[in-house]
């Protein structure tokens, strides 16, 4: 199956494309070329061997220009989306990549010594996806982490790597999510039925610099929710459902719970994430988002 790849663009770079590389790091990015800046310095003292993959999706910030003047050490090339979100942005860099292996890292995931090198030994076991230790840097209380062990649930954008012939075999990200959530897991399941062992790496780590989450987790867990639902109905298996916590008996404990929540609760992060994922779920299920 082809991946989507969305509109065509430009590819501006170094490197023919004719030379192949062990392994292809995927980055989409949108307007924050500082925290990209810090993500592409942390990988110039890598020693094996891989390229990286920019994709700008429709930056209106000065990540162009410097993508136009950054010089690293190893190989990067980059691109540009018109503004369809992460899916079709790795989508594009997955199209141009010329790695055995893929490994999608959002813009705000910084790597840490051993990252690439552990990606890459995962993959001399077939049909294997590949889901890295991903910590908070000590300054940053909130945002995504993973500790293992993993599912295909885990499946993130924060670093997930896999072979190239599988990632195609599966047909990509669904394009169609075009807002915060629900492509990840939907490759994830896709993966599952595809037959794919999912592997926690502990000693392949990176940070997860999400210096925005306090300001954005209760929209991005809305989205999130909406998202879920629109996964669970495109594929019609209630393991979705109770896996994404968005099977109708869950969110009915759910509504109980969080209804009777009282005090300090209720102003706790965790519960105004929860809360906000099941208004989302809840309103999907209601506007009948994603039904076939």
């Amino acid at each position: 199956m082809n991946v989507p790849t969305g509109a065509p663009a430009a590819v501006r770079g170094d490197g023919p494309a004719s030379d192949m590389v062990a392994i292809s790091v995927v980055i989409p990015t949108h307007d924050r070329r500082p925290l990209l800046e810090r993500k592409l310095r942390a990988l110039e003292a890598e020693q094996i061997d891989f390229e990286v993959i920019v994709v700008a999706d429709a930056c209106r910030d000065d990540t162009e220009a410097f993508l136009d003047g950054y010089r690293p050490p190893y190989p990067l090339r980059w691109t540009t989306t018109p503004g369809t979100h992460a899916a079709t942005a790795r989508n594009r860099g997955a199209s141009i990549a010329r790695g055995r292996v893929l490994l999608f890292s959002d813009d705000d995931v910084v790597s840490l010594p051993g990252w690439l090198a552990g990606n890459l030994a995962a993959h001399e076991t077939a049909r294997v996806v590949g889901l890295s230790r991903q910590v908070l840097p000590a300054h940053l209380t909130g945002g995504g982490e993973l500790r293992g062990p993993v599912w295909w649930w885990n499946v993130n954008g924060r670093s997930t790597s896999l072979t190239s012939d599988l990632f195609h075999e599966v047909g990509g990200y669904d394009p169609s999510f075009t807002t915060y959530g629900g492509e990840d897991p939907d490759l994830g399941y896709r993966l599952l039925r595809a037959g794919a062992s999912f592997l926690f790496l502990p000693h392949a780590t990176a940070e997860h610099w999400d210096e925005a989450f306090a300001g954005e987790y209760e929209a991005k867990a809305r989205s999130a929710g909406r998202a879920h639902v629109r996964v669970w109905r495109k594929h019609g298996d209630a393991r979705i459902a109770w896996a994404l916590g968005i099977h109708p008996a869950l969110m009915a404990v759910k509504r109980l719970v969080l209804n009777r929540a009282v005090g300090a609760l209720v102003r706790h992060p965790t519960f105004r994430y929860e809360r906000a994922y099941l208004e989302g779920a809840l309103e999907a299920r209601r506007r009948g988002e994603g039904a076939t």
